[in-house]
């Protein structure tokens, strides 16, 4: 009993760098995304004035003030151009 307990342990601690190296290399989540991907979409999406706290309360219409608000946040973000983390979307976001 105390020899298969030993080498299962002795397994364990042989098999670890291999698997947090292999951790190391693929950062992405369970569904394949980076976290940096989810990060441009959220900051798109608050950038544009659709996130789910934007339209909680006109949905399942858009709301009337969308623009305004993306215009406020892009005036925001122009303005101060140290708060955007993703200068291209902010580019892209508000030069429409």
């Amino acid at each position: 009993m105390k020899r298969s307990l030993l080498l299962c342990l002795l397994s364990l601690a042989t098999a670890l760098p291999a698997v947090s190296a292999l951790a190391a290399t693929n950062p992405a989540g369970r569904h394949g995304v980076e976290p940096i991907q989810v990060k441009a979409q959220l900051y798109r999406a608050w950038l544009s004035g659709t996130t789910a706290a934007d339209e909680k309360d006109s949905y399942p219409n858009a709301p009337s003030d969308r623009a305004a608000v993306s215009a406020s946040r892009c005036g925001y973000v122009l303005g101060h151009p140290s708060a955007s983390e993703f200068p291209a979307i902010t580019r892209s976001v508000c030069a429409q």
